[in-house]
């Protein structure tokens, strides 16, 4: 057997400069061909933010890119250059480390991840600072659903009102409170305007994601979290929960139904303020500031709104909720007069939201959140709300 060694001049021989350049352009242009495909990889760019984040992206992708060239490529060249002759059955040549070599390789990744870091601070940064101006909404997620609130104020009611025009308890109300909250379960809000949403959960961690605003924020129990982000294409943008929750985790992402509408979580950006005013905004406060007389209206209204979880568990044909894993109440009213001995109809359905736990409906799991009755209570729901609710719930019979 031949154990003879190679010689380094049979293996190896000097590159020339000329294709050492070539091959560096090549990879190159290659990282920035790999980084044009940014806008086919991502969702259109529909916030000020989404083309800080995409650029961050596109250069993060350009810089990967090039690597997995100059990796790869290195790796062919290689296999080409340095693979054994036939009948040739020595070992390669004895060769050492290189100091040079080992500098190079440990001072340009470093400089690269330093560069990497800085920029994302910036964009970061910018992304997450307060702008003048902005739309503050409240949103809370709970198993199944999110809920987005927003503030009527003196200064924000519909045109031609005043609060002398208001109900008697409604000028109340706004005036202990200095405002009243209306609630749904899509966040609206219209081109340009800078939008801060502040967010609590009522149960476990959820993630609020909007791809094509390119903004996601963890909902961390106990804590309010908060994300930023302007708007500048008018449309309907899906909202996801992008935090495992539990079994109707699913149902916090918005879907569209066989119909075409909207089901769900979405993110609604008008064209204008004023058209956000005239089809969002100014009805909402309407109904808020001036309620039904008959309590089993305002109960609808309420349900309807998306003001409390309830469309993510439960069906009611009449609210066209779709939930799966809560009980049907389409025959709710018939039921609850014989559920429990001893309880009226209104008495099992005010226990069981108040004490979600304490009849639970055979074949379901105590998934509901307790709706507590004092303002500084988690799920929060006054008295009125919860009686207007079941005035509702009691209209949901078949008839025998």
């Amino acid at each position: 057997m031949n154990l003879t060694k190679r010689s380094p001049e049979s293996s190896s021989a000097g590159i020339s400069p000329i294709w050492i350049v070539a091959g560096g352009l090549a990879i190159i242009l290659g990282g920035l061909i790999i980084g044009s495909f940014t806008p086919s990889l991502l969702p259109p760019q529909a916030s000020a933010e989404s083309r800080q984040v995409d650029d961050l992206f596109r250069f993060m992708l350009v810089i990967g890119g090039a690597i997995f060239l100059l990796v790869q490529g290195l790796l062919v060249y290689s296999v080409v250059r340095f693979r054994a002759k036939p009948g040739d059955t020595g070992d390669g040549a004895a060769m050492h480390g290189s100091t040079t070599l080992e500098f190079i390789w440990t001072i340009i990744p470093a400089i690269i991840v330093t560069v990497i870091a800085i920029y994302s601070v910036v964009v970061w940064n910018s992304t997450h600072s307060i702008k003048p101006n902005e739309q503050v909404v409240g949103a809370v997620g709970a198993r199944y659903a999110w809920t987005f609130n927003y503030n009527v104020t003196s200064e924000t009611l519909p045109p031609g009102l005043t609060v002398d025009q208001l109900p008697t308890d409604t000028q109340t109300a706004l005036n202990d409170t200095g405002a009243l909250l209306f609630s749904s379960g899509q966040l609206h809000t219209w081109v340009n305007q800078p939008v801060a949403v502040s967010m609590q959960t009522n149960d476990v961690n959820h993630a609020f994601w909007v791809p094509g605003m390119r903004v996601k924020q963890d909902l961390l129990a106990g804590r309010t979290t908060e994300v930023r982000f302007t708007p500048i294409e008018a449309g309907v943008y899906r909202i996801v929960c992008a935090e495992l929750c539990g079994s109707g985790h699913g149902n916090m992402a918005g879907s569209v139904d066989v119909n075409g509408n909207l089901q769900g979580a979405w993110l609604i950006v008008h064209e204008s303020e004023d058209v956000y005013l005239r089809e969002f905004y100014e009805p909402n406060a309407r109904q808020l500031l001036f309620p039904p007389e008959d309590p089993a209206l305002r109960g609808r209204a309420i349900l309807a709104s998306g003001k409390y979880p309830c469309a993510s568990c439960h069906v009611v044909n009449d609210l066209n909720w779709v939930g799966a894993v809560g009980p049907n109440l389409n025959n709710v009213g018939n039921r609850a007069e014989t559920r429990v001995a001893g309880l009226s109809a209104a008495e099992y359905l005010h226990s069981s939201i108040r004490y979600p736990g304490e009849y639970l409906v055979p074949g379901y799991n105590n998934l509901m959140p307790q709706f507590n009755p004092e303002p500084d209570q988690t799920n929060y729901m006054p008295e009125d709300d919860l009686t207007a609710i079941i005035a509702y719930l009691l209209t949901l019979k078949v008839d025998a």
